[in-house]
């Protein structure tokens, strides 16, 4: 007598159906977290800086710039050297920075998500800086 096939539901299948259908979702998500990540935040590019910040002060950055911590300002100026590049923290810029009163050089870490962005020695540029806790200016974006 020949034997019946079994009728019963096969948990293999839907399991693997269940994390077919996660995964597609999982990457779907990140997917959009990526494209709308970069539309939202500029993804570490030239581009509009925010209108709202206000121009640094140099000679208070100059006098104590740790008073200004935590403090996001824009800078515009040129490049004058790269001083050093480091793989974790990025490229440690001089750059020649000008206000309404004074021109002076101030240091300027670009993080690595600059990379992208050619930073040559006599560049013309504007960058929205935050001051670190140490008193460092970082850029946090940048329009060449």
């Amino acid at each position: 007598m020949p034997r019946r096939a079994s009728t019963g539901v096969n948990i293999g299948l839907i399991v693997g159906i269940i994390a077919a259908i996660l995964g597609f979702l999982v990457i779907a998500a990140l997917l959009v977290k990526l494209i709308a990540g970069g539309m939202l935040s500029g993804g570490g590019s030239s581009g509009k800086l925010d209108s709202n910040a206000s121009m640094l002060s140099l000679s208070t950055y100059r006098d104590n710039g740790n008073s200004l911590r935590g403090n996001v300002y824009r800078v515009e100026g040129r490049v004058e050297e790269t001083l050093r590049w480091t793989s974790e923290s990025g490229r440690l810029i001089s750059f020649e920075a000008t206000d309404s009163m004074v021109t002076m050089p101030v240091p300027v870490l670009v993080p690595d998500e600059f990379r992208s962005i050619n930073i040559e020695r006599g560049a013309e540029m504007a960058m929205i800086v935050r001051v670190d806790r140490d008193g460092t200016l970082v850029a946090e974006a940048i329009d060449n």
